[in-house]
């Protein structure tokens, strides 16, 4: 059972991405480019998911309900 918040990620979700961000942070690779780095690319799939969710928000509060 997760709880989500406003940008719709589960407290499960949450836990995990924090303690992978932080394992790569003091065991992951030491200086990369921006492109091939595991904490940037983590940044930027969480910006991708949380814009899907905002996304698909919008979407559904533009549909008309069908009653």
């Amino acid at each position: 059972m997760t709880t989500a918040t406003r940008d719709g990620f589960g407290l499960g979700y949450r836990i995990r991405w924090w303690i992978e961000y932080g394992l790569l942070h003091v065991l992951g690779p030491a200086q990369l480019d921006e492109r091939r780095d595991p904490r940037a690319r983590m940044r930027r799939d969480y910006a991708r998911r949380k814009a899907e969710h905002e996304r698909r928000q919008r979407n559904s509060t533009d549909r008309p309900n069908a009653e």
